[in-house]
């Protein structure tokens, strides 16, 4: 069975950190990885009021394009499998739904380190897949 690691980025230092840590354990254990960037649905009511559909798609497009530009310098000369792939929606739920799907061997991720207060207020991605993901998670921060 091949094995497969999941690495949700968002562009941020965290996530580089996070997508090294999986590199480096997938040339040990010869996994492929999947680098999957979340753009949140821009798709409501209000928002197609003012702007297209199509504006929409682009900006995501755009969006999640200049999060993996960050980070996938990190993959250049490395002898891996990888793909790349962008999902819309809900951070937590999207990666965990990848996970599932791609059934994935692990999961790893950065965290941005809210905090206590600001975790309790605005929640936390990595804790919610971190409680809800189908395989295991590792949480670099």
């Amino acid at each position: 069975m091949e094995k497969t690691i999941l690495v949700p980025v968002d562009g941020s230092d965290h996530s580089r950190r996070a997508l090294q840590f999986a590199v480096d354990l997938a040339k040990g254990l010869q996994a492929k990885i999947i680098v999957l960037n979340v753009q949140l649905s821009l798709n409501t009511r209000n928002v197609r009021r003012f702007i297209s559909q199509e504006q929409i798609r682009e900006y995501q497009e755009g969006e999640a394009q200049e999060a993996l530009n960050k980070v996938l310098d990190i993959l250049e000369g490395q002898d891996l499998v990888v793909e790349t792939k962008v999902r819309i929606g809900v951070p937590d739920l999207e990666i965990c739904k990848e996970a599932e799907e791609e059934k994935v061997t692990m999961i790893i991720m950065g965290t941005r380190g809210l905090g206590a207060i600001k975790r309790n207020i605005l929640g936390s991605v990595s804790y919610r897949v971190l409680h809800e993901a189908p395989c295991p998670v590792t949480v670099v921060p």
